[in-house]
C-alpha cells in the first residue's frame, strides 16, 4: 500500500470516529453542540454567513463543527446521520436536527425561508427558529 493511501486511509478513519463523537449531546452544561454540513456553494455560503452571526455570540458556549459534504469527512458525516440526495444544508445541535419551536415542529434542513433557490426549496426553518433552540440550550 502507498503512503499516500495509507495516510488517506488514516485520515479517513479519524474522520470516522471524530464524526461519530460529533454527534453525541454536550456533555458539558451551558455549552452546545453544532455540527454543519453543507455544500460549499455561493447559495449555501449566504446562508453560512448569517448561521456564523447567530453562533458567534455565544463565544466559547458553542462547540461548532463544520462538514463540507464534498470531502471525505462530509460524506461520512452525512452517511452517518442517514442523509442522502441534494442536501445544501444540515444542521444538528446536540446531535439533533429536529425541534419544538413555539409549538412547531422545525427541522434545520436545506435553506431557511426565504432563501431557497429556484431548484432547491426553502426548508421549514428561520435563522431566529437556530437562535431560539441555542437560546434554550444555553440559557442565555
Amino acid at each position: 500500500m502507498s503512503k499516500r493511501r495509507l495516510s488517506l486511509l488514516v485520515w479517513t478513519f479519524i474522520a470516522l470516529a471524530l464524526a461519530a463523537c460529533a454527534g453525541s449531546p454536550s456533555s458539558t452544561p451551558g455549552v452546545v453542540t453544532v455540527d454543519i454540513l453543507f455544500l460549499n456553494h455561493p447559495p449555501v455560503r449566504e446562508v453560512l454567513t448569517q448561521v456564523d452571526a447567530v453562533l458567534a455570540a455565544y463565544g466559547d458556549q458553542a462547540s461548532v463543527t463544520r462538514y463540507d459534504f464534498d470531502t471525505p469527512e462530509g460524506a461520512a458525516f452525512a452517511k452517518q446521520k442517514g442523509l442522502t440526495g441534494h442536501v445544501p444544508l444540515a444542521i444538528f445541535v446536540n446531535g439533533s436536527q429536529t425541534f419544538d419551536v413555539n409549538g412547531r415542529k422545525v427541522t434545520f434542513e436545506s435553506f431557511p425561508q426565504g432563501a431557497g433557490t429556484g431548484m432547491v426549496p426553502d426548508g421549514a426553518w428561520a435563522v431566529a427558529d437556530l437562535e431560539s433552540v441555542l437560546q434554550s440550550i444555553v440559557k442565555k
